[in-house]
């Protein structure tokens, strides 16, 4: 069989970790790579220009978001595959345009959407679907940072750069929100603290706290069910200082008169290996060859993500 190629357009510390999971992969390979500088130069028409579709098969994407819009728009009506790192693009609309560019070409656009390969939240997301915790009630979700990692959140505020993929992680346990409310410290783009209230039309209410001043790298998300609940902490391999990635699980107890018992007996598990990159590259191989369909990182759980992240912006209310 011959190996799927490749190409790279910018450079991050996912990218680095794909690039990796390519050249371990049996049936992939590295093509050509363009710096960000490259792609700013080539202008609008990059993703066309800088690569031809006889040359690779699909494209890895780690750029700024309005980069990555343009690129990926270019290399899609080029009839090439494309795997970008949400947001991979600054609005609704341009997420509107790479799904339509997505259907025309009838290429795999793919969105990276590592938090839900984590080994923590799968073990999670069977747990919540197996019913033995019952109905999902209340999510609490907190990505904090010291300071802002990563060029997208220095140039698109902590939450469309960073909070977004927690986002997205709450629209796959919760499903999509109706109602919002938010508060920031500051004027976007460069909000230090995001605080969003999200309800979804069976209820279930969700709050995020999104944070560039967490002086304790912190990734938590509490999910409270009618008959227990799931603590997921810390993630790996994640940004540097974010500890152990532990999942913690509880069904609730009654008394002998009924009623609820407070703090039940935990299950606390600890995973120790994060096979993240080379999970979501399988999933993009096994796609490019026909094999299944994208499950994470589809481009309607990204236009979702985007969607909720607008609303959050224009719901906030600012006191700076």
């Amino acid at each position: 069989m011959t190996a799927l190629r490749f190409a790279v357009f910018g450079d991050s510390r996912l990218c680095a970790s794909r690039c990796e999971a390519i050249r371990r992969h049996p049936n992939a390979e590295l093509g050509p790579v363009f710096s960000v500088s490259d792609v700013e130069t080539a202008g609008t028409r990059g993703g066309r220009d800088l690569i031809k579709p006889d040359e690779v098969d699909g494209v890895i994407v780690a750029l700024p978001a309005h980069l990555a819009y343009s690129a990926s728009l270019g290399l899609l009506e080029s009839g090439l595959h494309v795997l970008t790192e949400l947001p991979g693009a600054r609005s609704v609309e341009d997420i509107v345009n790479l799904r339509a560019a997505e259907r025309s070409s009838r290429a795999i656009l793919k969105f990276g959407s590592t938090l839900r390969y984590h080994a923590s939240v799968k073990k999670a997301s069977q747990l919540a679907s197996s019913g033995e915790l019952g109905k999902l009630l209340t999510a609490r979700a907190i990505y904090g940072h010291a300071g802002l990692p990563g060029i997208d959140a220095r140039s698109e505020g902590i939450l469309i750069g960073h909070g977004i993929h927690m986002l997205d992680l709450l629209h796959h346990f919760c499903g999509p929100f109706e109602t919002v409310k938010a508060m920031s410290d500051a004027d976007a783009p460069h909000d230090q603290n995001l605080f969003a209230l999200l309800r979804t039309g069976a209820n279930t209410i969700a709050q995020l706290h999104c944070s560039s001043t967490s002086w304790r790298q912190t990734f938590r998300l509490e999910l409270g069910f009618e008959k227990g609940y799931l603590w997921l902490d810390g993630h790996l391999p994640g940004l540097p200082g974010y500890g152990p990635e532990v999942l913690v699980s509880a069904k609730a107890v009654s008394g002998e008169d009924g009623s609820k018992l407070p703090n039940p007996d935990e299950t606390v598990e600890t995973f120790e290996k994060a096979l993240t990159a080379e999970s979501e590259i399988a999933e993009m191989l096994d796609t490019m060859e026909g094999r299944r369909q994208i499950e994470h990182g589809t481009s309607h759980q990204a236009f979702d993500a985007m969607n909720i992240a607008q609303r959050i912006c224009a719901a906030t209310e600012r006191w700076a």
